[in-house]
């Protein structure tokens, strides 16, 4: 049977890495890997093999009715829990960078608010509390988790920013009013690791924040082990399906 070398679709310093890791690794039928942030449409399938395994992170309804027609098949890392913990704890490793490379503050004397406690929030709570980092959650899931970690839970409504000096949203929808975003500290370092930002950022910013928005933050910070945790996952599935 033909063996098929993968293919690792380049978008940033990961998936250099992972072509190197999977450079010896082969398939029973042509396999491409795209970066878990990328979006696999319509266009990306036209230079696609039909018959080929695609591994991704995102696509949308009319790729996959187009890859099913041309038995394309599909395999998410979004469905592997052991990767999503990985990648969310590789985003909060991230996050701490960012403080210590952005804020004016030593750690002691950092005050956050973290919006949301899903897989990321938890992951950010979690290495704050381990760097003794004073915080609050806002959030109305999982509020006895997130108690066990935070100084305070609150509701992710009518936000009031100012005892504030650090924020980190992981909610992926526009949930804060400008008129919240007026509470902000001047200076105020605000973390979005959202797919997209919960505040009007260019308004954060007009406002003295130093408010940006970080897609793919394993790969920015920490390259070869984002890259390590898609080769596992990878190499998981290769021997358990193909």
């Amino acid at each position: 049977m033909k063996k098929y070398a993968i293919t690792v679709h380049q978008t940033d310093e990961r998936m250099y890495y992972l072509e190197k890791m999977l450079r010896e690794t082969k398939c029973n039928m042509p396999a491409h890997v795209f970066a878990p942030n990328v979006v696999v449409d319509v266009r990306t399938l036209a230079s696609i093999e039909d018959g080929a395994l695609v591994f991704l992170g995102r696509t949308n309804e009319e790729a996959e009715l187009l890859a099913n027609s041309r038995n394309i098949a599909f395999d998410a890392y979004s469905n592997d829990e052991k990767f999503q913990a990985i990648n969310s704890r590789l985003t909060a490793e991230g996050t701490l960078k960012i403080i210590l490379e952005r804020s004016p503050r030593g750690l002691a004397d950092v005050f956050a608010l973290v919006i949301g406690f899903g897989r990321t929030g938890a992951a950010v709570a979690k290495i704050f509390s381990d760097a003794g980092v004073r915080f609050d959650v806002a959030s109305t899931s999982s509020v006895r988790q997130a108690y066990a970690l935070a100084q305070k839970v609150v509701r992710p409504q009518n936000f009031d920013f100012s005892p504030y000096n650090v924020i980190v949203n992981t909610v992926p929808k526009p949930i804060i009013a400008d008129k919240d975003a007026m509470t902000l500290q001047e200076s105020t370092l605000y973390i979005d690791l959202a797919s997209s930002p919960a505040i009007n950022l260019e308004y954060a910013n007009y406002l003295g924040a130093d408010a940006s928005i970080y897609p793919a933050l394993p790969a920015k910070v920490a390259p070869y082990s984002a890259a390590k945790a898609i080769f596992d996952y990878i190499t998981e599935v290769l021997n358990g399906k193909y």
